[in-house]
C-alpha cells in the first residue's frame, strides 16, 4: 500500500513526540548536557550512518518523503527525532552492567521496529538481506 505525500507528515510527528518525551522526561538543569550528546550521537551520527547506509552501500532507502527530504537521500525530521530519542537514551542509561546491556538490547531492538514500521508505511526499505542484520547497527 502505497500512502505517498500525505504519510510524509509521519518523519515531522516522529520528531515532535519524541521532542515532547524529551522535554518531559528531562529536567531542564540537564538538558542542555543531553542535547549535545543527542545532537553528537543522534544528529550527527545518524546522517552520516543514513549516507553510508543508503547512497554509499545501497542498503536502505528513504522513500515518499514529500516536502521533508533533503536531496532525495533523507527526511529533514529524522536527525531531530534521533536528537530527542538518543537524549532519551543516555538520561535513562542504567549503571549496573547486565541492566546495560539489556537496555542497549532493547534500544536496538525498538530501532529495528520503527524502521519496520516505516517500511510498511512505505516510507523506509531495508534493501537485500540488510534487513537481518540492521539491529546491529543500531
Amino acid at each position: 500500500m502505497r500512502l505517498g505525500f500525505d504519510n510524509s507528515i509521519i518523519f515531522l510527528l516522529k520528531a515532535i513526540l519524541f521532542g515532547i518525551a524529551t522535554a518531559i522526561a528531562i529536567p531542564k538543569k540537564e538538558y542542555k548536557k543531553f542535547f549535545l550528546w543527542g545532537l553528537l550521537f543522534g544528529g550527527i551520527l545518524d546522517v552520516i550512518i543514513i549516507i553510508m547506509l543508503g547512497p554509499i552501500l545501497n542498503l536502505t532507502k528513504y522513500q515518499n518523503m514529500g516536502i521533508h527530504g533533503i536531496f532525495g537521500i533523507l527526511p529533514f525530521w529524522t536527525p531531530i527525532a534521533w536528537i530527542f530519542v538518543l537524549m532519551l537514551f543516555f538520561y535513562f542509561l542504567p549503571i549496573h552492567r547486565y541492566f546495560l546491556y539489556l537496555y542497549v538490547l532493547g534500544f536496538a531492538i525498538f530501532g529495528y521496529m520503527v524502521g519496520i514500521v516505516l517500511q510498511n508505511m512505505d516510507l523506509y526499505e531495508y534493501l537485500g538481506s540488510y534487513i537481518y542484520f540492521a539491529p546491529i547497527t543500531f
